[in-house]
């Protein structure tokens, strides 16, 4: 199960992360985000060890999402060195998401 952050932890997870993190901004309601639920899992797994991955509900955390996420749901996220440096918004494959992290 990936750790859903807040604005309380994301501080310490993604921006002061000597490694690569990927972030998945998401809302429960959101059915583009729910087909991805499988998919971010299987991400997760796949890139364990090297690159941490999270979400972020923005419905718990809407600073965040304002930050991160202001054109749509669902944004992935990568940050490096505790900067973003790409993002994703809609619906992806999981092959996109592996090459996103690697």
């Amino acid at each position: 199960m990936i750790e859903i952050l807040n604005e309380g932890n994301f501080p310490e997870k993604v921006l002061q992360a000597p490694h690569k993190v990927l972030v998945e901004f998401f809302a429960a309601w959101c059915p583009h985000c729910q087909r991805m639920m499988p998919i971010i899992d299987d991400v997760a797994d796949a890139a364990a060890g090297r690159v941490a991955v999270y979400q972020v509900d923005i419905d718990q955390s809407p600073n965040l999402a304002g930050t991160y996420a202001p054109d749509g749901f669902p944004t992935f996220a990568l940050f490096e060195g505790g900067s973003e440096v790409e993002s994703l918004v809609g619906e992806q494959s999981k092959q996109r998401l592996l090459e996103l992290v690697a």
